[in-house]
């Protein structure tokens, strides 16, 4: 197994993408810490990999908050006396996303920016900089960031959501700049479509504003108007974004460093 002795932390690996990192890791045999807002999801998946053989530490934090991050880690560090691997999955849309009564620009709320900022880029940053210390202690350490495909070009209906996955895949290429000397590799992963529990929530906000999808189940209005823009006909998984970080934090992959790999079915090729 490529990963066998190794210690991940993986943010927001309660479910969907998250869950699907955690358990392609353990599969190939990491020790997961998952750090989470959801308590009951995150044991589920600490469960999980150790049903899979391998040990777990389900921690309850907001990775939005400096303070519980930095509380997050030390518990990894006391309970595995190290880490080699970091994976920031935190993101998606606040509360001010759900509350929309509109797409447009001009009816975006200054709360819905702050929100998402927060929650897809200042995490990052911010278990960043709780983990980075540890990594250059040993010399040696694995960063990945999930972004988007949505940080690759303009997305009117959801620019603040683009616009923090851009953020992040240049701060990606920033720190990665910064760490090569260290042994530090810092990469980042952009899934395309993938209907998980968010993709469902996000896919029923949606409907409401789309005449056409109107009566439409989430699962039908993804089947329907987002599948057929994938250039290979079919969504992707947790699972391929799970293969695609398990590829990266692993030796096979350390020469690479500062990119940014889609996994998508071929929508964004660049």
């Amino acid at each position: 197994m490529k990963l066998d002795g190794k210690v991940a932390i993986v943010s927001g690996g309660g479910q969907g993408l998250g869950r699907g990192i955690v358990l392609c890791l353990a599969e190939e045999g990491a020790d997961v810490a998952i750090v989470d807002i959801n308590g009951d999801t995150t044991k589920k998946v600490a469960d999980e990999v150790k049903a899979l053989g391998r040990k777990s530490l389900a921690v309850v934090a907001d990775a939005t908050d400096s303070k519980q991050v930095d509380q997050a880690v030390q518990e990894v560090i006391d309970t595995f006396g190290k880490i080699d691997i970091l994976v920031n999955n935190v993101g998606g849309g606040g509360k001010s996303t759900w509350a929309r009564t509109s797409l447009a620009f001009v009816d975006q709320k200054e709360a819905e920016w702050d929100e998402t900022l927060a929650l897809n880029l200042k995490s990052h940053v911010l278990m960043c900089r709780a983990v980075v210390p540890h990594f250059l202690k040993q010399k040696s350490g694995k960063i990945v960031n999930i972004s988007s495909i949505g940080g690759k070009g303009p997305a009117p209906q959801v620019m603040q959501y683009g616009a923090a996955k851009a953020g992040v895949i240049h701060f990606t290429k920033s720190l990665a700049m910064e760490l090569a000397e260290q042994n530090i590799n810092v990469n980042c992963v952009c899934p395309g479509v993938i209907f998980t529990p968010l993709w469902e929530k996000l896919a029923a906000h949606y409907i409401q504003f789309i005449p056409e999808a109107k009566g439409l189940k989430p699962r039908e209005y993804f089947e329907k108007f987002v599948v057929p823009g994938v250039p290979q006909k079919r969504g992707q998984t947790p699972e391929d974004i799970g293969r695609a970080v398990a590829f990266l934090v692993s030796e096979d992959a350390k020469n690479i460093t500062g990119q940014s790999l889609n996994v998508d079915g071929g929508m964004v090729m660049n």
